[in-house]
């Protein structure tokens, strides 16, 4: 087994794990904020996937993210522009109440684009890093760092989600 069966294995799970945390939702109990400072599931649903794109998709695979060139911001409505990273509790709150199995549609798309990129990549691509393909630093990170960063922050997201499944619906319901 090499990195990229260990990745492809890490995405795959917490992509199992969403639709666990998901799994029966209402509408409103996806928007729900355990408080007026707090994403909801739909919101940490979307921002999950549109991080997976911008990482992968864009700086790893130097493609345009499935975002655009699937026409997902025009499906669901949204600015094509950003990923939620920076928003504010108003732009949380006032989130549209999409459909979830479109923005899991979406996420799978993006997770399709993502095991692509994964599988072209290299044992020399580990240490290397592509600059100007990432919007904060001029000299982008190293693609090890990437793999590594999107599992531990799909983790935090999605356990998010699963904690406030727990809220609403009390332990393992």
């Amino acid at each position: 087994m090499d990195f990229r069966d260990v990745a492809k294995s890490a995405f795959a799970e917490y992509r199992q794990d969403l639709q666990r945390a998901l799994e029966g939702l209402t509408p409103a109990e996806l928007h729900w904020q355990p408080s007026l400072n707090s994403n909801h599931a739909l919101w940490l649903t979307w921002h999950t996937a549109r991080v997976e794109d911008m990482w992968i998709t864009r700086y790893l695979g130097g493609q345009d993210e499935v975002w655009i060139s699937g026409r997902w911001s025009e499906e669901l409505r949204l600015p094509a522009i950003g990923n939620g990273y920076g928003s504010s509790t108003e732009q949380i709150a006032a989130f549209p109440n999409l459909k979830i199995d479109r923005v899991l549609a979406y996420f799978d798309s993006v997770q399709e684009s993502s095991l692509g990129v994964i599988e072209s990549l290299t044992d020399d691509d580990l240490d290397s890093n592509y600059p100007g393909r990432h919007w904060r630093d001029p000299e982008g990170p190293k693609v090890s760092w990437v793999l590594s960063h999107m599992v531990v922050e799909a983790a935090e997201h999605i356990g998010q989600v699963a904690f406030i499944r727990g809220m609403l619906r009390g332990l393992n319901q």
